[in-house]
């Protein structure tokens, strides 16, 4: 169901504001968070509807997306990586939660170590500007980083699951408390991050399964 007009527009103004450190000489060097962010505000759902898929361009990687995401390819600043470069995103949101996979080619194998390690700075940077517009001494609490484990993808020390609790603004301004969770992988010289943004409180599916670990478990690559 779309969002009240309203809500749209607030939640709008706080992307506005997210993004804001990624503006340079008149025009967005969009994060790959914010933009994620963006395309999610599109998405809307009657109810968690579980399908399979494979990314186009994503090295034969099979994903689960509980809606039909929206996609979208854009020029995104990643830390660590001179320029900018173009990122495959997939979104779907539904009911607060939003599920999102985004993924880039890279030119050189010495790249995919600072994209990993970028990608995540990214996340923790955005997730840090999210809280602030809460209060400016709201701080994310990270659990310690782990390790990812994707059927044949390539093994990597910055692969690495993280999770968060923190707030942001829900849509009409009111302090919101999220759990997100992020893995970051590679396979060859693609790199990816998934992530799932949920309300704190938000049940589990009916089939007592996370929302979470059910997107997140569902990838691989083919054989």
């Amino acid at each position: 169901m779309p969002h009240p007009d309203n809500e749209v527009m607030t939640d709008t103004a706080m992307l506005r504001h997210v993004m804001a450190p990624f503006y340079r000489a008149g025009r967005p060097a969009v994060s790959l968070a914010a933009a994620l962010a963006l395309i999610a505000l599109t998405g809307c759902g009657r109810g968690p509807d579980w399908r399979e898929m494979k990314p186009p361009d994503a090295d034969g990687l099979q994903a689960r997306f509980p809606c039909k995401p929206d996609s979208a390819s854009r020029m995104v600043a990643i830390p660590g990586l001179a320029g900018e470069r173009r990122v495959q995103m997939l979104v779907c949101q539904h009911e607060g939660t939003s599920w999102s996979l985004a993924y880039t080619r890279l030119g050189d194998v010495r790249e995919v170590t600072p994209a990993l390690e970028g990608l995540q700075q990214s996340l923790r940077s955005n997730l840090q500007a999210a809280a602030t517009l809460v209060a400016p001494d709201v701080r994310p609490a990270e659990s310690p980083p782990v390790g990812v484990d994707v059927p044949r993808m390539t093994p990597q020390p910055a692969a690495r699951a993280l999770a968060f609790r923190t707030e942001r603004p829900d849509g009409l301004g009111r302090p919101m408390k999220m759990r997100v969770n992020a893995w970051h992988f590679a396979h060859g010289l693609t790199v990816f991050q998934a992530v799932v943004w949920q309300p704190a409180e938000r049940p589990a599916l009916e089939s007592g399964d996370d929302v979470a670990d059910t997107f997140l478990q569902g990838f691989q690559f083919p054989e």
